[in-house]
């Protein structure tokens, strides 16, 4: 079986995983990276109509694309806002246009999205698609080094040349841009079962040593990014890259203050791309959380945003209830066992007296036989 590693050129594979539906991932043998076995040329039969509206479990892509969106993308609108009040932003991978239209600011929206549906509704929300796909030769006519924010979230996964991608992404920055990037982690301490087990349209299967190894290509541009831990859910990373180094050192601060255990005391924008990254996107609710949330949503409050909390709010409640039922789960289970140990004690009792009893008519039979 031949094998060549798309981020490090390696030639031999190392580990082998199987997804649910048969389909191997390769890891290579030096930088870990990720690759199903058989590459396709044409990607884009994944990305039907249904792949916004899935309707069943076993199908490719999102059941409620909106819904999705305003959860998992909003500490990037917020993120964009807060690094450019303006600016030419480039959404990879932009669907109907959800991140670009919820932009609050002067901003030049652009898009590259492969299925033409979406594409179409994205036009009509003001978006200027550029390509179907990064790799689209139209990209490098006069858009080099044009765009001052480019995102990508769950996308690279989803290429049949992941360096290349981020060559082509990291080239259409503008000196003092910034990209944000998020894909799918095949995690070394979490549960890959989500990404084994459903998303069958990834090609690619990024590991953190891969991903470091990826980064050491692009020599001129500075990285940073994180495994961000979704609770229920396997693990994604979190990344940014930038060239110029006040640009790398704004995106940073941001970024440190997006992990920050607490809210309490960061600046209203900080605190709201906080809550929105650890709260709406990770679900990882804390006391100080709970009682910084009017800054979000005085920030950013809609139905969708409005729904998560419900659903937030919901599933502490019956984590809540369940507590309760376990412990007095476990109290009847100590008054069982007491009551066991009682009956017990009492079983010894009476087979310790009917033993003495035996033994006096034994010794009594035997007097009178003597």
């Amino acid at each position: 079986m031949s094998f060549t590693c798309n981020v490090c050129g390696c030639s031999t594979s190392g580990r082998v995983l199987v997804r649910g539906d048969g389909v191997k991932v390769l890891f290579c043998s030096r930088c870990d990276m990720g690759v199903i076995e058989n590459i396709p040329e044409d990607t884009s039969v994944f990305y039907e109509d249904t792949y916004y509206g899935a309707s069943g479990a076993e199908e490719v892509g999102y059941h409620d694309y909106e819904f999705t969106a305003d959860h998992s993308l909003l500490w990037v609108r917020l993120a964009i806002e807060a690094l450019y009040p303006s600016g030419r932003v480039l959404d990879i991978g932009c669907a109907n246009g959800h991140l670009l239209r919820s932009l609050s600011g002067d901003y030049q929206r652009f898009g590259i999205e492969v299925n033409a549906t979406a594409a179409d509704v994205a036009r009509q929300r003001g978006v200027d698609i550029v390509g179907s796909d990064v790799f689209d030769a139209a990209l490098s006519e006069g858009r080099v080094g044009r765009f001052e924010v480019i995102t990508s979230i769950a996308t690279f996964e989803h290429v049949n040349d992941f360096k290349a991608a981020f060559e082509v992404s990291l080239g259409l920055l503008a000196d003092e841009g910034v990209m944000i990037f998020e894909v799918p982690l095949l995690s070394d301490t979490r549960d890959n079962k989500d990404w084994l087990n459903a998303s069958y349209e990834h090609v690619f299967y990024p590991t953190v040593r891969g991903l470091e190894e990826l980064f050491k290509q692009f020599p001129d541009y500075r990285f940073m990014g994180f495994e961000s831990e979704i609770a229920g859910y396997s693990s994604t990373y979190i990344g940014v890259a930038a060239r110029h180094p006040e640009a790398f050192e704004r995106v940073g601060t941001l970024f440190e203050a997006m992990v920050l255990a607490s809210p309490l005391g960061l600046p209203a924008q900080e605190a709201s791309i906080n809550l929105a990254y650890n709260v709406v996107h990770s679900f990882n609710v804390t006391a100080d959380r709970i009682l910084a949330l009017p800054a979000l949503i005085e920030r950013a409050n809609s139905v969708n945003l409005t729904k998560r909390l419900a659903q937030l709010w919901h599933a502490d409640r019956v984590a809540a209830e369940n507590s309760l039922n376990e412990r007095a789960n476990a109290v009847w289970y100590a008054q069982q066992a007491a009551n066991w140990e009682a009956a017990w004690g009492e079983l010894n009792r009476d087979y310790d007296d009917l033993r003495k009893t035996n033994a006096l008519l034994f010794e009594q039979t035997q007097q009178r036989s003597d």
